[in-house]
Parts: C-alpha cells; structure tokens; sequence
C-alpha cells in the first residue's frame, strides 16, 4: 500500500471544508448531514500513516464522535482545517473542486435545495469569481444565476440544482 502525500491530505481537509460549508448554509445540522460529516471520517482515516493528517484527524474525530455537531463545533472545526491548510500553502485548481465536492455532498446531505442556500452559494462563488473560467464552475454560474432570476428557488429548479451537484459527486 502506497504512502499518502501531503495532496491528498490537503485535498481530504479541502473536502471537508466544502463539506462544513455545504451542511452549514441552511444553518441547521441534520441527521443526514451529520452522517456526511461521519462518512468523510470513516472514508479518509486511512490517510493517518500521514502524521500531520493524524494530527488534523484525531482533533477532528472527537468533535464528530459526539453524537451530534452543533454550529459552535462547526467553527472549531473551520479553525482546525483553517490551521492546518495554512501549514500546506494556498489554494489550487484542485483543491477548489475538492472544497465544490464537499459543498455539493454537504447541501445534498441535507435531502433539501433552498433559496437560503443557494444565495449563499452564489455569495461565495461571487467572492470566487476567479474560477469562473473552469469547469464545472462556469456551468455552475450560469445554472445560479438562472436559477435565481425570480429571486427564488422552486420545485424544478431544485431538481436541476440537485441533478448538477449529483453529476459532479462522481
């Protein structure tokens, strides 16, 4: 078995970190949203062998473990990834689809697509506009920004929202 590199330990705490971000645009944490969170921990752990992986995981686990995140235990863990992610340097092309990965599981976790959300999804893309020009951002874009021309999200356009963060899951 192949030793994990540093990329796969930054694009796992990138993973995360859209997933964090996915599961807290609504403001709620849910069952299924807490079953995303545990999910990456039982996906990743074996990335460990990596010592400053295992550092970030066994002050991450912990707070999952619990039994139930609230939004306090959300920003501990946003500060612990924030910590750690600095440590490795900046963002990257790949990086960023790692973190849009995360975001879609995290707001497909919740079974739910909301005006809410999306509105903030186009908040952080806006503050991201620099990867309009990459797949699947562009796509992405234009699907928001159509989706929010009558300033709401309604039945139909949900469907469309989740059949593209679905396409992208893979």
């Amino acid at each position: 078995m192949k030793t994990p590199t540093i990329t796969e330990g930054k694009n796992a705490a990138y993973h995360l970190s859209g997933l964090i971000y996915g599961i807290s645009l609504d403001g709620v944490v849910n069952r299924n949203e807490f079953q995303a969170l545990k999910n990456w921990c039982r996906d990743y752990e074996p990335l460990c062998e990596m010592e400053a992986f295992q550092t970030l995981y066994t002050e991450i686990k912990p707070i999952i473990d619990n039994g139930q995140v609230n939004s306090e235990e959300l920003t501990q863990i946003r500060l612990i990834l924030g910590n750690f992610l600095e440590q490795f340097g900046g963002r990257t092309d790949s990086s960023n689809l790692h973190f849009l990965h995360g975001l879609f599981q995290g707001v497909l976790a919740s079974g739910d697509v909301n005006t809410y959300e999306i509105y903030k999804l186009r908040q952080w893309l806006e503050k991201n506009s620099e990867l309009k020009a990459q797949a699947p951002f562009d796509e992405l874009f234009e699907l928001i920004d159509r989706v929010l021309e009558d300033e709401k999200v309604d039945d139909d356009e949900a469907k469309q929202l989740k059949a593209f963060f679905s396409k992208h899951l893979v």
